[in-house]
């Protein structure tokens, strides 16, 4: 079936569909990683590349960042205990991975000046996010209040040699993906081509011979039934190696949506868990809306946490934000109880939030792991 690409009032294709459309008219059908790509990430017309508020009540969805600055100040107790750990070094860099606009390290820098002072003192937050608008919202949001202790960078490759920890909040299941699906007992790689109409459809197609990290994969998993759908992350690999190369000694933070392996190819798991988000309703229609919808897919943390390895790190935890976040938190909740504060409601219900399996708690997972 078809998936329109038409969504304003008058019918009228965007910009960006438009593009894709072209693209596809001129060199043929396109893997759907390059398609989710643009989507998301095209200069000019990408979904993380407007100014349309995207993240909170009045945006497409929520994140454990805008529920409030909880998030946020667990986080920094991570971090100033691990710094500790470490014998407090003069020099320690947090690196944030697709830093978004910027609210989570205003989160954790004011924390960390608010409650540890002599960890501020050392502290230097690296930014990264490729999006020319989010960095320029970064720059506006920490300046001037954290102006001497923040860098903004479009790539983690700018980094090396980094003693101190790597973050990242929702990251992982925004990056592009492939669709693979099980037929006439083999895989194939589904791509966008073009209806009779210019409506966007997926087509199948044999998986190339340069594709072989996913062909190795595909070997591994020979006996789905026929019509079995789901992911592929072609990144991990070189996400995991952009991190060791970066960071000499410290610790990895990932906070994502994501399975075990075995819960996230489960042979009941169909239809894979590619996922559009609008105004907090949720379709399986990826094709629908280019630049205008979010598309996620979930990650295998098993597969992540085996990339890691081979780079130097070691598994330090693995488990649902629930049990992270109290986990961490328990210092500051006993503290808390001492001193409480007119802030202390609030502060408590955002926790409640985060860790809510009804809510948030559940809904993420937390790998650390220390190199």
């Amino acid at each position: 079936m078809a998936i329109t690409a038409f969504t304003e009032e008058n019918n009228s294709p965007s910009s960006l569909t438009e593009q894709i459309r072209q693209r596809i008219q001129s060199s043929g059908p396109i893997p759907f990683r390059e398609f989710m790509a643009s989507a998301l990430y095209d200069a000019d017309h990408g979904y993380y590349a407007s100014n349309h508020q995207r993240v909170g009540r009045d945006g497409d969805f929520i994140t454990s960042v805008s529920v409030g600055r909880c998030f946020g100040l667990i986080l920094a107790h991570r971090l100033e205990r691990y710094w500790r750990e470490l014998g407090s070094p003069e020099n320690f860099q947090i690196i944030e991975l697709g830093a978004h606009d910027g609210a989570l390290c205003h989160d954790i820098l004011s924390e960390i000046r608010l409650t540890f002072p002599e960890f501020y003192r050392v502290v230097i937050y690296n930014l990264i996010e490729t999006t020319d608008k989010l960095r320029l919202a970064q720059t506006a949001k920490l300046t001037p209040e954290h102006a001497e202790k923040f860098k903004t960078l479009s790539h983690i490759q700018q980094l090396s040699d980094i003693t101190g920890a790597i973050i990242s909040n929702e990251l992982i299941d925004a990056l592009p993906v492939d669709i693979i699906r099980r037929q006439d007992n083999t895989w194939l790689l589904l791509m966008v081509d073009l209806d009779a109409h210019g409506d966007f459809i997926f087509s199948p197609a044999s998986i190339p011979d340069t594709h072989t990290e996913l062909i190795d994969f595909c070997k591994k998993h020979p006996d789905f039934p026929e019509g079995y759908t789901t992911e592929f992350q072609p990144h991990l690999r070189s996400l995991a190696q952009d991190t060791s190369q970066a960071l000499t000694k410290g610790l990895l933070i990932t906070i994502d949506y994501g399975y075990h392996t075995e819960d996230y190819y489960h042979k009941d798991r169909t239809e894979g868990t590619l996922q559009t988000y609008h105004s907090h309703q949720k379709s399986d229609n990826p094709l629908l809306a280019p630049g205008e919808i979010d598309i996620t897919a979930h990650v295998d943390f098993t597969r992540f946490t085996t990339e890691l390895e081979a780079v130097g790190f070691q598994l330090r935890s693995l488990s649902t934000q629930a049990s992270y976040l109290t986990h961490q938190a328990k210092h500051w909740l006993m503290a808390m109880e001492l001193e409480f504060t007119p802030e202390s409601a609030a502060l408590l219900r955002q926790f409640q939030t985060l860790t809510h399996p009804a809510m948030l708690g559940t809904r993420f997972m937390v790998l650390e792991m220390e190199k």
